[in-house]
């Protein structure tokens, strides 16, 4: 796209050329969002840019271009209302008689399913002891330890222990 250096020096008064390696970058970007979708949208990016100053304002458009125009993959969030949560707060609290907050349980339930969640819970809650419990959700939830445990389950599947 020929047209990006023009509209560099036109709304911000850089001369600097796309490097040769970025040139097959640049021709997919055309083809995946089309030329004159890319064309605006790297003039509003110089418009709202103008005050960087950036040295090389092409390059530092193509690190955000696919946030901008809609296709980077967008982070699965936590679902709060997930009645997952519930499940394993309430087996959490059976075990341990502390409450597990509900954002890490959220957090984790995008990572792994239920199922293993629920037994690795219950395989590291049995094994505290009553020194131990006070911090033992904490550790379990935020701080890796589900990880930790989920995977040595797994491991332990896989080689048949």
């Amino acid at each position: 796209m020929k047209v990006l250096p023009f509209v560099a020096f036109q709304e911000l008064g850089n001369t600097h050329m796309v490097p040769l390696r970025l040139k097959p970058k640049i021709e997919l970007l055309r083809t995946c969002y089309g030329h004159s979708a890319v064309e605006r949208d790297f003039r509003e990016w110089c418009q709202e840019n103008r005050e960087a100053q950036h040295k090389y304002p092409i390059i530092e458009y193509l690190k955000v271009i696919d946030s901008r125009l809609g296709s980077a993959p967008a982070e699965a969030q936590a679902d709060l209302r997930d009645p997952n949560i519930e499940v394993i707060a309430a087996l959490a609290y059976e075990y341990t008689g502390t409450l597990a907050p509900k954002r890490p349980i959220a957090e984790l339930l995008l990572l792994y399913p239920v199922d293993e969640v629920r037994g690795a819970l219950i395989e590291y809650a049995e094994h505290l002891t009553e020194k131990e419990t006070p911090g033992a959700m904490r550790r379990f939830f935020s701080d890796g330890g589900a990880s930790a445990v989920i995977l040595t389950r797994r491991k332990r599947a896989e080689h048949g222990l």
